[in-house]
């Protein structure tokens, strides 16, 4: 097993690791350049011809809608992604989820109230994207919203027109703007107005493409992608077929841990002493770059965590391992349960003497991360717990079946139907038009939280399946609840 050279305290690194603070971003919150990190393989997601990026919960949907926001963050992306229009590109909030007024972005209440009054859904977005160019262009624009969805009722021709006056000013200076939409399962309780609201605002996009300057981008949760209803409408494949799925490479994720390291000062010097002694100082992020250099970004996690999961190579190498038990069905790892395994990691007692975290740490970092990837995935689908529940102590992978014998036993379908009447809170999409156990499968098949292997058997990633409690021979353990 690989050890760091003795001489180097590696204390400061693991006390900046198990103080790290977990990634979140709330509606409207700034998002600073130093916060900021810019993998590779997102690069398409900031594609102002791109309109529709779909990511599951935690995957960045949030954090890259406020970051564009931000003049400053857009200079670099524009330099980092080699897109130099967003350098020159105004970004509005459309939409995202706030109840808190806004002179520009209208609040959850403000779209309910005008699709309740029997405003078609897209002429609320166009009222929403007239009212924020208008804001741009001056302080008259921000009238209420109210006021300027009558207004556009009363005359519909103003959308066009206004909207081409704005796109040929911004094609002749040189720069664009962007609206941007995000939040969109918090725009009612049901999910029929969501996605009557949401069709709309799709549709509303769509009729942006015969503009140069005046661009849209929409996030989307993959649960609501998967709602096949939402893209009947011609021309529709144009912005389905072109879609950017939010995803992590594992060399970003690692990229991200060195990345959160290298903001704190005192870890910093230690980090980069480190990776100096190993030659590998190519594995560290520059300016918020993920590093090109897998290799010698392996180099350095193994200095920091071990080579193996254990003694040898039989438990699995640990820069792959990690990765693997903490990705969902769809081989995915959220960057926030990635920093919450080594963050318990680095908490884990008693510490490793020549090195940051050790197997045993990492074990129990994947336990932890898998009871707030649950946690955090229940935010968005409160539901989730029902179906899991009859899994319990369960082996996976488990036939298909079984699963819906298990699941027919518990009332799983009908029970959550109920609970979210009773309590106000999404069922399933799937399971309200079609009331099956298919349909829920289809459902946990598109958030990732289940897969259907080609033999037909269905199995459960560790990361969902050690807090649920759910048994596989050769899986992390689950650890015995009292």
């Amino acid at each position: 097993m690989m050890s760091i050279d003795t001489d180097i305290d590696v204390t400061p690194i693991r006390e900046a690791m198990a103080g790290f603070e977990m990634p979140r971003v709330d509606p409207n919150e700034k998002i600073d350049l130093e916060r900021v990190f810019f993998p590779r393989g997102h690069r398409s997601v900031l594609d102002l011809k791109r309109q529709l990026v779909v990511g599951n919960r935690g995957m960045g949907k949030t954090f890259w809608t406020h970051a564009l926001t931000n003049p400053e963050v857009r200079e670099r992306l524009a330099t980092t992604y080699s897109f130099p229009a967003l350098g020159s590109t105004e970004v509005i909030i459309g939409f995202n989820g706030s109840v808190k007024r806004n002179p520009i972005t209208p609040t959850i209440e403000e779209i309910q109230a005008a699709r309740e009054a029997g405003n078609a859904p897209e002429l609320i977005w166009r009222a929403i994207i007239l009212r924020a160019v208008r804001s741009l262009r001056s302080a008259e624009g921000a009238t209420n919203f109210t006021d300027a969805l009558a207004r556009l009722k009363a005359c519909p021709g103003d959308y066009a027109t206004e909207l081409t006056a704005v796109d040929d000013e911004k094609a002749q200076e040189g720069s664009s703007i962007l609206m941007v939409f995000d939040a969109l399962d918090r725009l009612a309780n049901d999910w029929g107005m969501i996605r009557e609201l949401t069709k709309g605002l799709l549709l509303t996009v769509l009729g942006l493409q015969s503009f140069r300057s005046v661009r849209a981008k929409v996030f989307m949760r993959v649960d609501q992608f998967a709602d096949t209803e939402l893209f009947r409408f011609p021309d529709s494949s144009k912005i389905r077929n072109d879609r950017v799925d939010l995803a992590w490479h594992p060399y970003e994720l690692y990229g991200l841990l060195l990345f959160e390291l290298l903001r704190q000062r005192a870890a910093a010097s230690r980090l980069e002493l480190l990776a100096e002694s190993l030659d590998a100082h190519s594995a560290l992020p520059i300016e918020g770059r993920p590093s090109a250099d897998p290799h010698r970004q392996e180099l350095l996690v193994n200095a920091i965590a071990g080579e193996y999961m254990g003694k040898d190579r039989k438990r699995g190498r640990v820069y792959t391992w990690v990765p693997l038990h903490l990705g969902d069905a769809a081989n995915n790892c959220s960057p926030r349960t990635f920093l919450t395994a080594w963050k318990t990691a680095a908490a884990h007692v008693p510490p490793p003497q020549k090195q940051v975290v050790d197997h045993l740490g990492i074990n129990e970092g994947v336990r932890q991360a898998s009871k707030a990837r649950l946690t955090e995935l229940k935010e968005d689908y409160p539901w989730i717990d029902l179906v899991l529940a009859p899994l319990r102590r369960q082996f996976v992978p488990i036939e298909k079946h079984s699963l819906f014998e298990l699941w027919d036993a518990q009332r799983v379908t009908d029970r959550i139907l109920e609970q979210a009447s009773g309590r106000r809170w999404l069922a399933p999409i799937g399971v309200i038009i079609e009331h099956s156990p298919d349909a829920l499968l289809r459902t946990m098949t598109s958030i990732a939280v289940m897969e259907e292997r080609a033999n037909g058997k269905i199995n459960v990633p560790d990361i969902f399946r050690v807090e649920a409690e759910i048994l596989r021979k050769g899986g992390v353990a689950v650890p015995r609840k009292n």
